[in-house]
């Protein structure tokens, strides 16, 4: 631990006395995934945090990064892969939360190699302070022009065309949020297309399991020591769709990485198909102070919806009673189709 401060300490000894990164006439090394103009709460706040994703594309071995917001102080920026969040070499998140934002920010990341710096780029921060996040609320890909309207990004590069919203790597939690901290009871309805996986195996980044998921009651990553954070509950719960090595005992389970955890039985075990739409929803309902259900369901895109869940769950001493909505691809490339949301009311 001491090594490690040392070398903290050495290392913002050579930053500060450092030249300003050197210009380059080379492609530019440090890209902001979804641009160098970004807005955040135009709609309300998903999360207590914003991401700043993007990769620097030259970064070696000995690279080291680190990002500025507003002028103030240098913050030591992770360069993935870190086998977690960051997936490729060069993957960076900038995670800051909303209290540290005024209406117009600035956030510079900075490229060092060997101690020498190299490169730095930087994007500007529109943040809305003061916005709720409209429920119902829903998403037309076709409608839609810029994928940070729709959706806030949590991890991961995304693209989106009119047939929906698909992740570009194959890794570890891959993430967008919508919803709102004050979003209480809520059924979150879309497709899901699954095109390729990583089968489910034991270690790093699978940790034996590969799905496509809703989470509701989502607050956003905990703090813990890492930068970015892991720690991703508490939340509501996760509702993921499990896919097997065969595909042909997929199944639900509905957790909330805590204790409360809640699987499929074997006779609701499934076979899926890789290119097959799938209608899934995740609904969550307060049944009283004490108790939660969260309740999914998932079916062919071209058959009718079943009448019944395929598995619901009643977390008892609900703590987490608010927060927004997820969609999660996990070791999985998938396409999400549309999105609504609506309110619930019904505690039968």
């Amino acid at each position: 631990m001491k090594r490690f401060l040392l070398l903290l300490c050495l290392c913002t000894v050579v930053i500060f006395s450092s030249c300003e990164p050197k210009k380059t006439t080379e492609k530019e090394s440090i890209v902001f995934w979804y641009g160098k103009k970004q807005t955040f709460g135009a709609l309300g706040h998903p999360q207590k945090q914003i991401n700043i994703l993007g990769r620097i594309y030259n970064s070696e071995e000995k690279s080291t990064a680190f990002y500025s917001l507003n002028g103030g102080p240098l913050m030591l920026l992770t360069l993935g892969s870190d086998l977690h969040r960051l997936a490729n070499r060069g993957d960076f998140n900038v995670e800051l939360y909303r209290d540290t934002l005024q209406l117009k920010n600035r956030i510079v990341v900075y490229h060092y190699k060997e101690g020498i710096a190299v490169d730095s780029a930087s994007t500007e921060i529109t943040f809305h302070k003061d916005r709720t996040w409209p429920l119902p609320y829903s998403i037309s890909w076709k409608s839609t022009d810029t994928l940070t309207k729709a959706v806030q990004v949590v991890d991961g590069l995304w693209q989106f065309d009119e047939d929906g919203l698909s992740n570009d790597t194959i890794y570890y939690d891959r993430v967008v949020c919508f919803g709102d901290s004050t979003w209480t009871d809520y059924e979150v309805r879309t497709t899901v297309t699954f095109h390729d996986f990583t089968p489910p195996r034991r270690g790093a980044p699978v940790y034996n399991v590969s799905h496509a998921a809703i989470a509701t009651r989502w607050p956003g990553h905990d703090a813990d020591s890492l930068q970015p954070n892991r720690k991703w509950h508490p939340l509501g719960a996760t509702a993921e769709f499990r896919l097997t090595k065969d595909l042909d005992s997929c199944r639900w389970r509905i957790f909330d990485g805590e204790g409360f955890y809640v699987e499929a039985p074997i006779k609701d075990y499934r076979n899926i198909a890789l290119e097959r739409p799938y209608h899934m929803l995740h609904q969550v309902l307060s049944l009283d102070s004490l108790r939660t259900k969260y309740a999914v369901k998932l079916w062919e895109a071209n058959s009718q919806e079943p009448d019944t869940f395929d598995l619901v769950a009643i977390k008892p001493i609900e703590h987490h009673f608010k927060g927004s909505a997820c969609l999660l691809a996990h070791n999985t490339s998938v396409t999400f189709g549309d999105v609504t949301v609506t309110p619930v009311t019904n505690k039968k």
